[in-house]
Parts: C-alpha cells; sequence; structure tokens
C-alpha cells in the first residue's frame, strides 16, 4: 500500500508551508507524491451556476470534470472519509501521500509545534515520526528545523521510499486496507496475472485493478 504520512499542529503552525515544502522537494527527487488536506469544517469546490454545480444540485452522487490538463471530483459522503478510503480513492500511482490534518485518525505523523507550544508534542509517542520546531526538544525523537526540508525530506525517503520500484499489491474490504504477508501478495500475483495473461486483447499494463462490488442483501 502507498505510504501514508500526516502533518499536522495547531492552526497558525506552519503545517500547510511544511507539506507543501515537502512535495516540493520529494518532486524533485523523482517520487510521484499525492497531497490531502482535511477540512473538517467543508468546502466549496464549485460556483453555483457552472455545470458541475448544477449537476451536484440535481442530485448525482458524485461529479467529475475533466480537461487536458487534469481532472477534479466531487463525490457525496454520508461521513468523514479515512486516509484509508481517500487513498483507495486517489489509487497506486503514487509513491507517497502526505496528508494535512488527520490528527485523530492513528498513523505516522509529522507534528509542527509553534514556538508558543513550547517543546511538548501532542501526538501519541509510537505515533510520532518527527517534530519540526524551532526550539530543542525534550523527548528523544528526530526533530528538524523549519527550513530543513531537505534533511526531512531524505529522511522519509529512507524509511519508506527505499523500496520504490517494488511490484505491489493492495487488499481493500469494506474500504479498509488489509495487510497481507509476502506469501499472500506472492500468491494473488501469480494467480491474478496467470489469468489475465490468458485473456485475449488484454493490452500489457504495469498495474491491474479488479473491483467486486455485492449489492445490499446479495
Amino acid at each position: 500500500m502507498v505510504p501514508i504520512i500526516r502533518v499536522v499542529g495547531k492552526s497558525g503552525s506552519g503545517k500547510t508551508n511544511l507539506t507543501e515544502a515537502l512535495v516540493q522537494e520529494l518532486k524533485r527527487r523523482g517520487y510521484n507524491v499525492a497531497a490531502v488536506k482535511h477540512s473538517p469544517h467543508g468546502f466549496d469546490m464549485d460556483r453555483e451556476g457552472k455545470d458541475t454545480w448544477r449537476y451536484a444540485q440535481s442530485g448525482a452522487d458524485a461529479v467529475m470534470v475533466s480537461s487536458p490538463g487534469g481532472i477534479a471530483m466531487i463525490r457525496k459522503t454520508d461521513h468523514d472519509s479515512t486516509l484509508a478510503e481517500l487513498s483507495r480513492i486517489l489509487g497506486a500511482d503514487f509513491d507517497i501521500i502526505l496528508a494535512e490534518g488527520f490528527k485523530h485518525e492513528k498513523g505516522q505523523k509529522i507534528e509542527v509545534l509553534s514556538r508558543e507550544q513550547g517543546n511538548q508534542p501532542t501526538c501519541e509517542a509510537e505515533e510520532l515520526l518527527a517534530v519540526v520546531a524551532e526550539q530543542k526538544l525534550a523527548q528523544n525523537v528526530p526533530q528538524f528545523a523549519p527550513g530543513d526540508t531537505a534533511r526531512l525530506a531524505e529522511f522519509i525517503e529512507r524509511r519508506y521510499l527505499n523500496k520504490v520500484g517494488a511490484e505491489s499489491i493492495s487488499l481493500y474490504v469494506g474500504n479498509e486496507p488489509v495487510p497481507l504477508n509476502e506469501f499472500v501478495r506472492g500468491m494473488f500475483t501469480n494467480i491474478l496475472t496467470g489469468m489475465i495473461s490468458s485473456l485475449k486483447r488484454v493490452p500489457k499494463s504495469t498495474s491491474i485493478d479488479i473491483f467486486i462490488r455485492r449489492k445490499a442483501g446479495g
């Protein structure tokens, strides 16, 4: 599965600036990077009167707009989506996902501390990947200065990206990721690629996506 790193911190701490700088540095190093931002108070991606707004107002459960330069999607949800769900929507074409926010989800986090917070991280110790702060920390945790983006990116690269390019397989059941050991990954890969290669007129590709959706009561 694509590694996910959460960048967390209080409002005004600089987490948006850090996430932006990390995206630029990791892109410079040749990686495919996805960025996700959590907006707990909602957002408005379209303007009233535009076609996509009209489609959404008509009751469509999802609206997508496509252009030669990119795509965007608005999809109705009945809950605050988890990063696992968002990762599945994004797909496996990325080497890493940088997520701003999502502090209350379990997972590895980089916490940005403002000077007013002193040297006291608020994340759980087992989830604290690193801290970005101007002041020296009392805790034994990797620490980086706000402008030390290259060294932080190198730290992330060594820990999460040294296997980029290797064959990978992900399994989601009910939108939740299911960890696979090496034996199961190999079994799935061999069986699926063997079956697909026997089909006629199937183009060669570096990725295979299979979705099985059961209707309620089925």
